[in-house]
């Protein structure tokens, strides 16, 4: 198995980063969005939508610290 080295774990954490300040955009969309919704159904649409996006960045968030935490040892 190969090693993981620190400046790997570093890059995959810039990755991670990325993807949460894109999903965070879109996040931030997606709740304007709910507002603007004309009917109950879009709302609901956007509401599932929004729930994942929540949901991914969380998982990134936990990810990252994995990374993080792994790094520091």
């Amino acid at each position: 198995m190969a090693s993981v080295t620190n400046q790997d774990r570093n890059q995959e954490v810039l990755k991670i980063i990325g993807a949460l300040d894109a999903l965070g955009t879109l996040r931030e969309d997606l709740s304007r969005w709910v507002g603007e919704a004309q009917n109950d159904l879009e709302r609901a649409a956007l509401d599932n939508v929004l729930g994942h996006v929540i949901a991914m960045e969380i998982e990134y968030d936990r990810r990252k610290g994995e990374l993080e935490s792994t790094s520091e040892t």
